[in-house]
């Protein structure tokens, strides 16, 4: 049973890797991949890490690459996403920034129902969309940091970049990735009132996009337990940790 946990975290992990790779690319800082970890060594926008485990074993390997990041003198801050929980980074001058939990949705789980709230859903295509999402995306959490979304994300055929609209206004949306056999599900929000629909909408949307696939993502606080509440199984913990300096 721990062993297909594993592999359950490791498939969500290498998709959530192969997002932010794709991330830190259209910001002009792509990463490396090895069977361990993937790292970008360049600047990083907000809530991305520079590096993410893939596998439950190898911490050696993986706090020596952290070191040599280091070493290079990354631009801050700078975080690493531990997939398994299982690597402490305190001695090279870590924080952990939060705990939360990877979550999965079995392939032949049955859709919800749709409810009807007059949420119409639509794929975000042209770049004056994707400001538009971005801009309901970060409500008053990161006003005044630099754009996250770049309109080369939209040219991705692994990404789907969606919105939830009421009349012409973007109130809910969401980030489906495919891969690693697996369709990751990240980026959701949506009116309080409504979350539970918004998220029931995005999980069927996800199933829908990618029949046959588990969806995948992690979540934390009240948006784990939404998660759950909708269907979702949790996997197991992650870390993220933040390094903002020379440790003590």
């Amino acid at each position: 049973m721990a062993e297909e946990t594993d592999i359950a975290i490791a498939r969500a992990a290498r998709n959530n890797a192969d997002w932010c790779d794709a991330v830190a690319r259209s910001h002009g800082a792509g990463g490396q991949f090895t069977d361990k970890l993937w790292f970008s060594d360049g600047k990083l926008p907000l809530f991305y890490p520079n590096l993410i485990t893939l596998a439950a074993d190898g911490q050696a390997a993986q706090r020596d690459r952290v070191t040599a990041l280091l070493d290079k003198g990354p631009p801050l801050p700078w975080a690493a996403k531990d997939s398994f929980a299982a690597l402490d980074l305190t001695a090279q001058g870590f924080d952990c920034l939060f705990e939360a939990s990877w979550i999965g949705l079995a392939p032949d789980d049955v859709s919800p129902p749709a409810e009807d709230l007059s949420i119409r859903w639509r794929r975000v295509e042209d770049p004056e969309d994707l400001v538009a999402w971005e801009t309901a995306w970060r409500r008053d959490l990161s006003a005044g940091s630099a754009a996250i979304f770049q309109p080369t994300l939209l040219q991705d055929p692994a990404i789907v970049i969606l919105a939830g609209r009421l009349d012409d206004e973007i109130v809910a949306g969401c980030v489906l990735s495919l891969s690693a056999g697996a369709i990751g599900l990240s980026n959701l929000f949506g009116p309080e009132a409504a979350h539970a629909s918004v998220w029931n909408s995005c999980r069927r949307e996800a199933q829908a996009r990618a029949p046959g696939l588990p969806v995948v993502g992690y979540e934390r606080d009240e948006d784990l337990a939404m998660a759950l509440e909708v269907g979702f199984r949790a996997l197991g913990p992650l870390r993220v940790w933040l390094w903002t300096g020379s440790p003590d």
